[in-house]
């Protein structure tokens, strides 16, 4: 395969493996960070590495600095990512919480759009310092959000949690009063109050063994961690970091597996954007079970097509049959950016309680990025010696995800982070109350 791919090398999964050793260390520190700095000043931490790391590369005069320099970027990046969905998650109102997380997904989508277009413009551009456009690139999206998120509200649950009920409040209103909703204000603060003040008093102050010490938090952490896992046998990452590597397979020379690849990172964006729309709407589990049954079908077709019409040196290709592979793994790539990739943001940060939502979604990514590592390792190897054989995989994985999502999954579309602390049964709510289920809409 080496041979023949040039761009399949050893510094190439280097590449893959530093960074996911980058994140694997941001994440595990992130759940310190978000607790101990406040959600805001997490991300912000993470930015001033991601700026720093993409600084190193770009100028880079030697490898080392590239080596270095993407340690950092994978730790900011963990780090960022890490926080982000627990920090969503927690200001969002109740019916918007689904599209305010998912924007995470739609964010990674143009990220990776940018990054496949700048990988063709580099393609096109002879230069011996084009490499260095990249990596600068990647540092200004580090900065902007480092300084903007500054200018922010605080969580008003971290706040709480951390005994600052005025700037609690403050932060509160800040986020949601819209010049007519005071009634709901006051209202939904005051339940938010009640649940961590019952949160804390239930539960006293918990640590990283917490997560697997009941039944309930296990259970949490199968929820929270299972839909990342299912993310990754997806087969997900393997088409994006592979699929010069398929293409190739078809007998496509260099410039039109690019160019591929340039279109496919055109549809992951627009996918997302369209699931803004109904990710509140549908339910959770509803929206789980279809995406994974609709990928193994797709994995079913490209490893059908795959393996009746092989591209094979010296012999014709069946052009019709390349054309429906390539649209099937479009097709992957639309299903996951509209369903199952934003439910990887959404459902983590709802299922645990707010005193241990950083440390669990730092450890649910931690296994996140472990499986993505393992995946990214095999698939070479496996694409190598059985072929088209290996799509096989996906096709079962997809199938056994939405029989677990289907059986074990329970359903939070519509309930606030406190209600969905109930489902879960580890915490008695004993309401010194009564909170009217308003909803308010923003008149802006």
């Amino acid at each position: 395969m080496a041979s023949e791919t040039p761009w399949f090398t050893k510094t190439f999964l280097a590449s893959i493996f530093l960074g996911i050793g980058g994140f694997l260390y941001g994440y595990a520190s992130v759940g310190i960070t978000s607790d101990w700095f406040g959600r805001r000043k997490a991300i912000a931490f993470g930015c001033a590495w991601g700026v720093l790391g993409g600084a190193l590369m770009a100028g880079a005069a030697h490898v080392s600095m590239l080596i270095i320099g993407r340690l950092f970027i994978g730790y900011a990046v963990g780090t960022i990512t890490g926080v982000a969905p627990v920090y969503g998650a927690e200001i969002a109102k109740t019916y918007e919480r689904g599209r305010i997380t998912a924007t995470n997904q739609m964010m990674v989508a143009w990220g990776f759009f940018v990054a496949l277009w700048t990988g063709v413009g580099e393609g096109k551009w002879h230069n011996d310092n084009q490499w260095r456009l990249g990596f600068a690139i990647q540092a200004i999206p580090a900065l902007l959000l480092g300084v903007g998120v500054l200018f922010l509200n605080e969580s008003p649950r971290w706040l709480l949690m951390k005994g600052f009920r005025e700037e609690a409040e403050k932060s509160f209103w800040g986020w949601h009063y819209n010049g007519s909703n005071d009634e709901w204000c006051k209202i939904e603060f005051a339940r938010i109050q009640t649940s961590i003040t019952e949160e804390i008093e239930a539960q006293h102050r918990l640590t990283w063994v917490d997560l697997i010490r009941t039944g309930p938090f296990r259970r949490r952490l199968f929820v929270g961690s299972f839909v990342w896992a299912a993310a990754m046998l997806s087969g997900i990452s393997f088409v994006q970091y592979y699929q010069t590597a398929i293409y190739s397979t078809l007998r496509f020379d260099e410039d039109r597996q690019l160019l591929v690849s340039g279109l496919y990172g055109c549809v992951a964006p627009i996918a997302c954007i369209i699931s803004l729309f109904f990710v509140d709407r549908i339910g959770r589990k509803k929206i789980l079970v279809s995406s994974s049954g609709l990928l193994s079908i797709l994995y079913m077709i490209i490893t059908i097509l795959a393996a009746k019409f092989p591209a094979l040196p010296g012999l014709p290709t069946n052009e019709d049959a390349q054309r429906a592979l390539i649209a099937c793994i479009f097709m992957v790539s639309a299903n996951y950016s509209a369903l199952l990739g934003p439910m990887t943001w959404i459902i983590p940060p709802e299922v645990f309680t707010t005193e241990l939502r950083a440390k669990a979604n730092a450890v649910v990514q931690v296994i996140h990025y472990s499986i993505s590592l393992i995946i990214t390792q095999c698939s070479p190897i496996a694409l190598e010696r059985v072929g088209w054989k290996y799509y096989i995989l996906f096709i079962l994985t997809n199938f056994l995800c939405a029989i677990v999502f289907a059986i074990f999954y329970p359903e939070t579309k519509g309930k606030s982070l406190e209600e969905i602390d109930e489902i879960f049964g580890d915490i008695e709510k004993k309401r010194d109350i009564e909170v009217q289920n308003v909803e308010v809409k923003d008149s802006a």
